[in-house]
């Protein structure tokens, strides 16, 4: 499983006995649990797969495509024919079967004999789409992955969000008990019990504001992995991998299924081109009969038919016009895809870079000196020398301050998942390709 974030330094841990004035710390006790019940994002990627109706029936095309490749190398079924031919219809032999000669009844056999290299070109076309569908396949193996997890990353932030929200409202409410034993003490002022009680309020709505976000997220995760997304979520991001050079990632893009579906998409052209070719050349079938006259001999037939692809331009010419056109289309595809793929993995790549470096900086910088303020902000305001909107202020810009880091953490997350699924971690073996799990 591919990592996802990294923990602070331990310098740069907040100290225990600041913990209980702090709004938020940079590392919750509860984060750090292992719960082995909860639902991990490695978890995840399997449910989704696992069973997926999307995949299911992409196998199943694929299989089709494959028995059809089968039954079109073969010739057609024969036809059997049979009928009365040259009954009279007036005189005094009307609709007699006796009287005239030339009335018979006949049965016989047609069979059409397609060439061999129309038929191995049909075969060729449905192996072709086959092998499209395989390659569809693995990108919706990928693609549901992705959407998965991204489906849970959003459960996790939800979740941490919860959970420092919950946190600062025990903050909001151990103040607001202090601050109303100061006023009966004499010590406060209403307005600032006021003030107390209103932040208490304020948390209690951005509480139910992530309970109902969370319920959202759940319901998205349900689409990929079903009542499993309501299991509690892991707490832990899993640690970052080791992110290869930019060139080799754009090396590993190149490989990738999508790339290879719109590959097969121009093989499956060329093949129908090569069909629509094809065209030109006449087909072959032939028929025996057998009639039978009561009163008179007994016949024989024995025809042969061959196609006359005479009138050209408005069929066959056309036909292979529209096959080079599609041809065109294709290898245009190709081209667009690994222009959006390479594009996608070199702004992933970037922004991942960029996302440790601004994590680095809350974690060795804009974290501690949001503690400090609160301990400076609330110590002033119990020695009287300041103000309880300080330490109000203090807090909400420390709940800020984390909740920005968790952004960085999700959007961190977000590009790694996103890499994993232009294939930035697999190695030459094919790790993290379903034909090597």
């Amino acid at each position: 499983m591919y990592p996802l974030c990294r923990r602070a330094p331990a310098r740069y841990r907040w100290p225990s006995a600041v913990a209980a004035v702090l709004l938020v710390s940079a590392v919750l006790p509860s984060w750090a649990e292992a719960d082995d019940a909860a639902l991990a994002l490695g978890e995840v990627e399997r449910l989704a797969v696992s069973g997926q109706p999307i995949l299911v029936g992409l196998e199943a095309q694929a299989r089709a495509a494959r028995e059809t490749a089968v039954a079109a190398r073969q010739l057609p079924d024969p036809q059997l024919v049979t009928g009365i031919q040259d009954v009279p219809v007036n005189t005094s032999d009307a609709w007699s079967l006796r009287r005239d000669s030339d009335t018979q009844i006949q049965a016989g056999l047609m069979q059409e004999f397609p060439r061999a290299e129309k038929r191995r070109l049909r075969g060729e076309l449905s192996e072709r789409e086959a092998g499209r569908l395989q390659a569809e396949h693995h990108l919706a193996w990928r693609t549901v992955r992705r959407d998965a997890a991204l489906a849970w990353l959003q459960v996790w932030k939800y979740d941490q969000t919860l959970r420092l929200t919950r946190d600062s409202l025990r903050e909001a409410e151990t103040q607001m008990q202090a601050v109303e034993i100061a006023l009966r003490t004499g010590s406060a002022t209403q307005a600032e019990f006021l003030t107390a009680r209103q932040e208490v309020d304020r948390m209690k709505d951005a509480a139910a504001a992530a309970e109902q976000s969370m319920a959202h997220a759940r319901n998205g995760l349900s689409r990929w992995i079903g009542d499993e997304a309501f299991r509690p979520v892991a707490a832990d991001l899993p640690e970052l991998p080791a992110l290869p050079s930019l060139d080799v990632v754009l090396e590993r893009v190149r490989q990738h299924p999508h790339l290879a579906g719109a590959a097969a998409q121009v093989a499956l052209t060329q093949t129908s081109a090569d069909l629509a070719s094809a065209a030109y050349k006449p087909d072959w079938r032939v028929e025996v009969g057998y009639g039978y006259r009561p009163e008179f001999s007994e016949m024989a037939m024995l025809q042969v038919g061959i196609d006359l692809p005479v009138f050209t331009r408005n069929r066959q010419d056309r036909a292979v016009a529209a096959a080079h056109a599609q041809q065109e289309a294709a290898t245009a595809a190709v081209d667009d895809a690994a222009r959006q793929l390479l594009s996608e993995a070199r702004l992933n790549h970037q922004d991942w870079q960029r996302l440790i470096a601004r994590l680095k900086a809350y974690d060795e910088g804009l974290l501690p000196q949001s503690s400090s303020r609160i301990t400076a902000s609330l110590a002033g305001w119990r020695s009287g020398r300041g103000l309880l909107r300080d330490v109000i202020d203090a807090r909400r810009g420390a709940l800020e301050l984390q909740m920005a880091r968790l952004d960085l953490q999700s959007d961190l997350a977000m590009h790694t998942i996103q890499l994993s699924y232009l294939g930035a971690f697999e190695d030459a073996s094919g790790a993290g390709d379903p034909n090597h799990e």
